[in-house]
């Protein structure tokens, strides 16, 4: 499981890309980044919970994992976006399109850092192999948020967009 700042800054850097290059700054407003980055945490939400249900039972509680890092809730959103989209609610169909792009990063990031995704990302339907490749980035999770966050700053920088923040 990659780190919950790797989960924020990856969304965030990976959304200003399309903000800048395909979208447009004024179509694509920076507080999108900001829902982004807590959607791409969003998944991880269960981890609270276990703690909740833990303290509530007695009993060591883990439901990290059981149900919100499914692929079915990214697609959820991005039909809830769709749906907005067609009725031509474009603020709030934004919302639920980089809501859905943040969960599904996270759930990528997840799935290279290696979890299982046979128990994980296809509930409910959590009978299918494993379609996660074995790269195993644990072992680098102290070091890919700061490699992600220079990364992103150098292009900001050289491409002149770190101007959009000030």
């Amino acid at each position: 499981m990659a780190l919950a700042v790797t989960h924020i800054i990856l969304t965030i850097a990976f959304l200003d890309i399309f903000r800048h290059y395909v979208f447009g700054l004024k179509k694509f407003p920076r507080y999108l980044l900001v829902i982004g980055g807590i959607a791409g945490l969003a998944p991880d939400l269960d981890i609270p919970l276990g703690w909740i249900l833990t303290i509530l039972t007695g009993n060591s509680v883990n439901v990290h994992g059981l149900f919100t890092h499914s692929i079915f809730f990214a697609l959820l959103f991005a039909l809830i976006g769709a749906i907005l989209h067609y009725q031509k609610n474009l603020k709030w169909a934004k919302i639920f399109y980089v809501i859905a792009i943040g969960w599904t990063l996270h759930i990528l990031l997840d799935c290279f850092y290696g979890m299982d995704s046979s128990k994980l990302f296809l509930w409910p339907y959590s009978i299918l192999p494993s379609f996660c490749p074995s790269w195993d980035l644990y072992q680098y999770a102290h070091s890919t948020d700061a490699i992600i966050l220079v990364l992103w700053l150098l292009h900001e920088e050289i491409s002149n967009k770190i101007k959009c923040y000030f």
